[in-house]
């Protein structure tokens, strides 16, 4: 009986520590890049971002301007 139980904890530790579990990523964070305000050299993601010139300034930059 004491084998058994032996048996068992050496197959759920390889079970626990080498089977990797399927990790759920979130596709919407994947999607958007951190781009730096000119500005205020704060990053943010680039749908907030408005593109002036050459310069990317955030949206708080530009209502501040």
């Amino acid at each position: 009986m004491g084998k058994l139980i032996l048996f068992l904890i050496i197959i759920g530790a390889i079970y626990f520590f080498f089977i990797k579990k399927p990790q759920v990523e979130n596709k919407e964070d994947n999607d958007k890049d951190l781009v730096m305000c000119d500005k205020c050299k704060t990053f943010y993601p680039s749908d907030e971002i408005i593109k002036v010139g050459d310069k990317n300034i955030c949206k708080d930059c530009y209502d501040n301007s």
